[in-house]
């Protein structure tokens, strides 16, 4: 599956400022209910990359045109929210970009990251799954880090009641660099991405961003900024470099 090209613009809120935008836009900005009632859900990632960290660096860098290749699992030990898996391949150009993405049962989805040949009869998902062999087999992308963070999803909707915006708010950011089998749930990471009480908020859409939005973020100073979950992981490693290996 493909999900269309889109705007993606990041933001780091602290919670009173993240309290007060959800009390300023309480009847615009509902909670996602797609993946729990209350649009609150864990977020599981295993991060890929190449043996010299080309995404890592690109990242630092602004390369406007690159790829990432990574396992995310969604879901909980208990099953309040069903377990599901997805290989993805998010692309970014420029400010836009685009994430393809396979659903897999877990042990599969890291077989593949880690060479497995697998295969789908189905045309677009084996699109994606050779896009997938390809950045293993000819980029060397293997796994590199597991992360872990709790999501709060939001969907922005107009008067009409139309949805025009994705709204997430991404915080507890933990990383690891051993042990790269994540878990539904994973609670196993213990490097702090981010300081309590900051989250990452993310503002996505395929349209603009409507004018009240936009014009209480710039007046409340929040103000987009790169931010590589994968790339600040790796920053809190500066210290001990031997935890790279």
């Amino acid at each position: 599956m493909e999900i269309a090209a889109r705007f993606e613009h990041k933001f780091l809120i602290d919670d009173v400022r993240r309290s007060e935008l959800l009390a300023r836009f309480a009847d615009r900005l509902l909670p996602d209910t797609a993946g729990s009632a209350d649009g609150r859900y864990p977020v599981v990632s295993l991060y890929c990359d190449t043996p010299d960290r080309r995404c890592h660096w690109e990242a630092w860098r602004g390369v406007p045109s690159r790829r990432k290749l990574r396992v995310r699992v969604y879901g909980t030990r208990d099953g309040r929210i069903p377990a599901t898996t997805f290989v993805e391949v998010k692309q970014r150009d420029g400010r836009e970009g685009a994430k393809r993405r396979v659903r897999l049962p877990l042990a599969d989805a890291c077989a593949l990251v880690r060479g497995a040949v697998l295969t789908s009869p189905d045309p677009a998902d084996e699109r994606i799954l050779a896009e997938v062999r390809r950045l293993i087999a000819e980029d060397g992308f293997a796994p590199a880090c597991v992360i872990r963070y709790d999501r709060s999803a939001y969907l922005y909707r107009d008067e009409k009641g139309a949805i025009r915006l994705r709204v997430t708010f991404d915080q507890d950011i933990r990383a690891r660099f051993d042990r790269l089998s994540p878990a539904v749930e994973d609670d196993g990471c213990d490097l702090a991405a981010l300081p309590r009480g900051l989250a990452v908020m993310e503002v996505k859409g395929s349209a603009s961003v409507p004018y009240a939005l936009a014009a209480y973020l710039g007046a409340a100073g929040l103000h987009p900024r790169p931010f590589s979950k994968y790339s600040a992981s790796i920053g809190l490693l500066a210290e001990t470099p031997a935890r790279l290996s």
